[in-house]
Parts: C-alpha cells; sequence; structure tokens
C-alpha cells in the first residue's frame, strides 16, 4: 500500500462537509470515525481528518498508478474551492506513478483502415494486468513530457487542454519481469493526428503513455455474445482470443472494407460474422438478431454513442441484468 499526505490551510469541519458532497456526487461510500472520514476511492481511499485548525488529508493506494490518479484528482477537485494542499514531500519533476515511457519498435500498414504499432518499454509489465486500455500522450511541440509539480500532482506542459491524449487497446503484450511489448492496432481517420504519427514515425522514437485504464476483460460466461463497430475491432478481438475453449456464442464485427477483416483465433463454438459498413444492417441491428441464452451469458456491445445508449436501453428489456451486459460508447 502508498500513502500520501497533505495539509490544508482550512478547519476540519468545512473540509469534511466538502468531500462528504464529492462522494455523494460521485456514489462513493463514505465511513464516519468520529472526528474523521474516509472516503472509498475507485482505487483505495481519502481519509479527511483535523490537524489543529486545519485538515489533513492522506491518501492510500495498492499501487503508483493509482496513487498518482488519486492525488490528481483531489488536487483538481481542491482547485475548484480555490485550496492548494501542501504535501508532506517536494515531489517536483518526477516522472507521474501512472505514466511510462516506450520505444517504438515498427509501425505498419495493417490494413487499409487500420495500421499496427509494436513498442517496448522496461515498466510496461503492468499493462497486462487491471484495465485493457492506456492513453497515448501528444503535446505541444519542444513542450516536453508532462512532470509531476511539488506536490506530486501531474503538470501539463502548455496546460492539460494542449495534449491530444487518445485511448488505445492492448491488442497484445509480451512480460518479461516488469518490462513488455505491447501492440496495439490504430483504426484510422483520415487527417488525424495519430493516423499521420503512424504514417511517419520511425523504429527508436520515444512515445509517453499512461494506464492502464478503463475495464479488463469481462467475465467469461458459458456463452458470449460480442458486437463491434469498426472502433471496437482490437477490444473485440482481444476478448475473442482470451476466450476459454468450450466457450460457446457469436460475434458480429463491422468493418469499412474487406481488405479489413483479420485472421481472429476463437473457440470453435463461437460463431464469428463480419459484416461490411455501408450496407443496411447497423450494430444495433446486429445485436438484436443474437441468440442469447436464458443464462450463463454475457453481452458486449461498443460503438456510436447513440446506438451505445440505445443498447443499453434495449438489452435490460430483454430480461439480461446488470452484470450480464455492458454497451460502451466509442465514439459520437
Amino acid at each position: 500500500m502508498q500513502r500520501a499526505d497533505a495539509t490544508l490551510e482550512i478547519d476540519s469541519t468545512t473540509a469534511i462537509a466538502t468531500f462528504r458532497n464529492y462522494a455523494a456526487d460521485a456514489g462513493r461510500p463514505v465511513s464516519d470515525h468520529g472526528e474523521s472520514i474516509t472516503v472509498a476511492l475507485p482505487r483505495g481511499s481519502l481519509t479527511v481528518m483535523p490537524d489543529g485548525a486545519g485538515t489533513r488529508l492522506r491518501i492510500e493506494s495498492p499501487d503508483a498508478v493509482a496513487l498518482q490518479l488519486a492525488r490528481d484528482l483531489l488536487v483538481s477537485k481542491l482547485a475548484l474551492q480555490g485550496v492548494v494542499p501542501r504535501w508532506q514531500e517536494d515531489l517536483a519533476g518526477r516522472q507521474p506513478g501512472n505514466q511510462s515511457r516506450a520505444t517504438v519498435l515498427a509501425a505498419r500498414r495493417l490494413s487499409p483502415n487500420y495500421s499496427r504499432v509494436v513498442i517496448e518499454g522496461p515498466d510496461l509489465a503492468r499493462f497486462a494486468e487491471a484495465g485493457l486500455h492506456f492513453r497515448l500522450l501528444f503535446g505541444p511541440e519542444g513542450g516536453g513530457w508532462p512532470e509531476t509539480d511539488a506536490g506530486g500532482a501531474t503538470r501539463w506542459p502548455g496546460g492539460m487542454t494542449a495534449w491530444h491524449r487518445p485511448v488505445y487497446t492492448t491488442r497484445a503484450i509480451e512480460v518479461s519481469g516488469a518490462a513488455a511489448r505491447i501492440t496495439f492496432d490504430v483504426f484510422r481517420h483520415a487527417g488525424g493526428r495519430v493516423t499521420e504519427w503512424c504514417d511517419r514515425v520511425a523504429p527508436g522514437a520515444e512515445i509517453a503513455m499512461t494506464g492502464p485504464g478503463g475495464g479488463g476483460l469481462p467475465e467469461m460466461a458459458g456463452w458470449m455474445g460480442l458486437v463491434g463497430d469498426e472502433t471496437a475491432l482490437p477490444v473485440m478481438i482481444r476478448i475473442l482470443e482470451a476466450m476459454p475453449d468450450n466457450t460457446r456464442g457469436e460475434a458480429v464485427l463491422f468493418v469499412p472494407d474487406a481488405a479489413d477483416i483479420q485472421s481472429v483465433r476463437h473457440p470453435e463454438g463461437v460463431s464469428l460474422r463480419w459484416v461490411l459498413r455501408g450496407g443496411d444492417e447497423t450494430p444495433l441491428a446486429a445485436l438484436k438478431t443474437l441468440n442469447v441464452p436464458a443464462q450463463d451469458r454475457y453481452v458486449f456491445f461498443a460503438g456510436e454513442k447513440a446506438q451505445a445508449l440505445a443498447a443499453r436501453a434495449w438489452l435490460p428489456e430483454q430480461g439480461l441484468k446488470k452484470g450480464e451486459f455492458i454497451s460502451a460508447a466509442y465514439w459520437s
């Protein structure tokens, strides 16, 4: 467990009320301990307690990634109140705990609408666990990489809004100790910043990334139903290739071009159907064709926001309960 302590120059009654409101808005559980409270964070906890005329804060997290995320969240919430925490130690100029540097090994055009990038780094093994996703960091020219300020919060050269931080899915990962080699695919957009980067980046280039984030692999049920559009192809293939051999189910994957269809390893009991964009069938329509059994089932839908919202409303109407499906919006 990792820990960070800070003090606030406001009384603890005010601070505790502020964090109670935050917890209520975020749906986070709060534990009372007399004069102090503990707020459960997504990965860790925040304790708010008296410290003389002021307030002491204590973050506890399972690892450096979670601690960095909690610290950055805390600083951003307090900034809205015009409050600056004083941290126990000076952490200026360090690499943020949730950030890694990696070297590009290869980048190539995989098909008309996808590029494939392979990277490696000395601390990328953590991306084999927890979330399937990560963010690439593209900042102002010559600005350098983000570093921590004196309090350990992330300082973004040029300000955070100056950074492009697209989300990608780990397609494959080979771990060696703390190091790892990661393969990921990029859906190409004409004129897109990452598309242009894929076309010009050379082996040996350094990149920065944060994560892992987002959800991990879904709980594998006996029957799995997957429907995803072209933006969801990497995560759908990752799930298909992780399924146990005895899994049954259906997968429907949409791509813009027949040449984008990939060879995918998947259980014999899971049918895989490819759909070319431009026809009448939509991902939502494909979802409604699945023959979902009454039990031991899980449905994963991912695509455009309006379709994802419609799927999120339709699936419970078919009797699927929370924990039996997810509907993710990947773009709008």
